[in-house]
């Protein structure tokens, strides 16, 4: 009897384990080829006139594989190749120095939808440096079958000691993508 009652009470765990939803979701990704090829983008300031939709982004893939993980109170990490993006207007963007896959840390938004946020601080040399900002925003309420979105990057250019005549330059980046789930 004793022998049935573990095996009834291991049984009842499993079965609970098993009832709940799958934390890990993978997405074979597409990058609008486009966008890609002559980079989307806006600039402000000095950068207007010689970045405004000039050129295609390098350092990312039009088609990845990504790896988004549930943690807890509506936590997410999404896990992504190696991404070092430049594009006019974005002088070189990258999250760490090695061709490991990168991992950014988000959450479910209020209204559903997640979104990845990150932001340094890049130096070009003594007087040049940006502030920086990557995002990744997936629109969809859910993580359905198939997921919309789009990758966002933001430069703002810094000149010290400040330029009379340069007044705020920044260039903003936006690529589209879509994703559809891979079942493991």
């Amino acid at each position: 009897m004793r022998g049935y009652m573990r095996g009834v009470a291991i049984a009842s765990m499993m079965g609970l384990i098993g009832c709940g939803e799958d934390d890990t979701y993978v997405y074979d990704m597409s990058l609008d080829a486009a966008a890609l090829s002559n980079v989307p983008n806006e600039c402000s300031g000095q950068l207007k006139a010689q970045f405004e939709g000039d050129g295609p982004a390098t350092g990312i893939e039009a088609q990845q594989q990504w790896r988004l993980q549930r943690g807890e109170m509506d936590s997410m990490t999404l896990e992504m190749p190696d991404l070092n993006i430049r594009a006019p207007g974005i002088t070189g963007y990258n999250v760490d120095a090695d061709d490991e896959p990168d991992i950014f840390h988000g959450s479910v938004g209020a209204d559903g939808g997640f979104q990845f946020v990150q932001t340094k601080v890049t130096n070009f040399g003594f007087e040049w440096g940006a502030y920086q900002a990557f995002s990744i925003v997936i629109t969809n309420k859910h993580l359905d079958d198939t997921i919309h979105g789009h990758l966002w990057f933001r430069s703002e250019h810094l000149v010290a000691p400040p330029v009379a005549d340069w007044d705020e330059a920044e260039c903003v980046v936006t690529i589209p993508f879509t994703g559809k789930r891979v079942k493991e």
